[in-house]
């Protein structure tokens, strides 16, 4: 592992705020699927679709926005890798190709399958690059690996509610991760404080 990397304040709060919203955008997901039965609208492909859309343009923006950080070491390149990848999946939900190949719980198994494995490269590289929490990442994407055979145990067309429960926490681990991956340790605070 590298001596850690140099992250200006800028970076760690862009970091943050994608994954927050990241994260709550996954948590309406899940909540807009469970919800489905009652409100019948929208349906979850086009829950699913528009919410990935946004959440893959969502990491478009903090990655542009970095080349103008000048004093920070890292561009990270998973933003790049988890936007495309929620992109293309949000776009097979919303025109249905996906759902033509396979039924509704596998084609959203398959997209926790690969965003877990876009956490797990999103891990190496914050591991690389010195970043002391990188480990919550991968806690993140072991969980989504959860979630995905949670997803394609269902039968049929439809999800069930604890398979949408598991999008939720998967959201609530995102925000968690955006609390923490980039935070001060308390000795570190205590250092700060009794500084000159």
């Amino acid at each position: 592992m590298k001596s850690p990397a140099n992250f200006e304040p800028g970076f760690k709060r862009t970091v943050r705020w994608t994954l927050f919203t990241d994260g709550g955008i996954i948590i309406l997901i899940g909540a807009l699927g469970a919800l489905n039965p009652v409100l019948r609208s929208p349906s979850p492909e086009t829950a699913f679709g528009v919410g990935l859309l946004l959440s893959g343009f969502n990491y478009f923006v903090p990655y542009l926005s970095f080349f103008f950080l000048k004093n920070s070491d890292i561009r990270p390149r998973w933003f790049i890798l988890i936007g495309v990848l929620n992109v293309v999946f949000g776009v097979l939900f919303i025109v249905r190709v996906g759902s033509i190949l396979f039924r509704l719980p596998v084609l959203a198994g398959l997209w926790m399958i690969f965003a877990a494995c876009a956490r797990a490269f999103m891990a190496f590289e914050n591991f690389r690059f010195g970043v002391r929490k990188w480990w919550i990442t991968l806690t993140v994407g072991a969980y989504m690996l959860f979630g995905a055979a949670a997803m394609m145990g269902n039968t049929g067309e439809s999800i069930s509610i604890p398979s949408w429960s598991a999008m939720i926490v998967s959201g609530m681990f995102i925000i968690n991760e955006g609390r923490k991956l980039f935070g001060e340790s308390k000795s570190a605070k205590r250092q700060k404080g009794n500084g000159p």
